[in-house]
């Protein structure tokens, strides 16, 4: 049996909602928690609520920012030795390093397991964002799936700077991320609700309040918001007043092949989520727009490239435009 952690009562209900509506836990099920010592009051809140349902086990890693390596043999020893069917990871993972890597997948793909990864999980990702009804999330995140679809002309301007316009096509689609990992194999983030694809080329400026990893540990919610002109489809340019986040933004883009072309579009569809926080885990899915440069997910997409880069940016309360019908103004969805 897990040790015993005391929750507030957001937080004892976002647990409640990761296990037994995201995971679906059932007493057949052998669920197992990674965490480090930073996140284990909150993994533990999360491993007593699984263990109301059935056996749970709770596991300390080694604090991956010391060492991934050390940090990866130790996550495989502890699968190995509990052969889980529901895993979630609640640790801190700067880098996302874990979520990029293949062999971890390969590996829970062993058990069948269901899977929930919290990189950056806090108290505002679990007693806010898991907190919500995730089945009303995924009936709107699908309804506005579907309302996407087929659109070709999008624009999207914020208070704060951005005005980009962007083209799709319909034969890149559309994916829905609900939150809802029910069957053997399924697996992502949480907090969730988004939808995304890769759009044929954008052109403007996007004003960015919230840098993903590997710099978001760092950065959190600027003061001064990031803004990177974009030209057919490419990061052509990043300013802004900290010179030291500029240049370090604009080596990582260029880092790897095709890591400056946009290869995700993405709007947040959980609108129970009142605001950007800083943490890219639970932004991505407050409502509004996240664009990310570098890989665009081909497999869901449809995008004929790749790039080991991918960097998300989130844009604060902006304003979205499809074929000239408003569907975000400056934040609320208006449908």
């Amino acid at each position: 049996m897990p040790e015993l952690t005391s929750a507030t009562p957001d937080l004892a209900r976002g647990a409640r909602e990761l296990i037994r509506t995201c995971l679906a836990v059932t007493p057949a099920d052998r669920v197992l928690v990674l965490t480090d010592l930073r996140t284990r009051h909150l993994a533990g809140v999360i491993a007593a609520e699984a263990h109301t349902v059935t056996s749970a086990g709770l596991a300390v890693i080694p604090d991956i920012a010391d060492g991934y390596e050390a940090a990866r043999r130790e996550v495989g020893r502890v699968l190995d030795s509990h052969r889980p069917t529901v895993t979630v990871f609640a640790a801190a993972d700067p880098g996302d390093l874990l979520a990029w890597d293949p062999t971890f997948w390969e590996h829970l793909e062993r058990f069948g397991a269901r899977h929930a990864h919290m990189p950056a999980l806090d108290d505002i990702c679990l007693g806010v964002g898991m907190a919500v009804d995730y089945t009303r999330v995924a009936r709107f995140t699908l309804g506005v799936k579907e309302l996407l679809t087929g659109g070709r002309s999008l624009r999207i301007t914020s208070a704060t700077g951005t005005d980009l316009s962007l083209t799709c096509d319909p034969d890149r689609p559309w994916t829905p991320f609900t939150g809802l990992y029910q069957c053997g194999g399924q697996g992502g983030r949480l907090p969730q609700g988004e939808v995304f694809c890769t759009p044929l080329t954008a052109d403007g400026i996007l004003a960015v309040s919230v840098v993903g990893y590997p710099f978001n540990a760092e950065t959190g919610l600027l003061a001064e918001p990031l803004l990177i002109e974009v030209a057919r489809g490419a990061a052509v340019e990043v300013r802004h007043p900290d010179s030291v986040l500029e240049r370090a933004v604009r080596d990582w883009l260029t880092a790897a092949p095709n890591g400056t072309l946009l290869g995700e579009l993405a709007l947040g569809t959980n609108r129970d989520l009142p605001t950007l926080t800083g943490n890219l885990l639970f932004d991505e899915n407050v409502p509004g727009v996240h664009i990310a440069f570098g890989h665009p997910f081909p497999e869901y997409t449809g995008a004929d490239w790749e790039s080991r880069v991918h960097v998300d940016m989130v844009v604060e309360r902006p304003s979205v435009r499809v074929d000239g019908g408003v569907v975000l103004d400056e934040g609320r969805y208006r449908i």
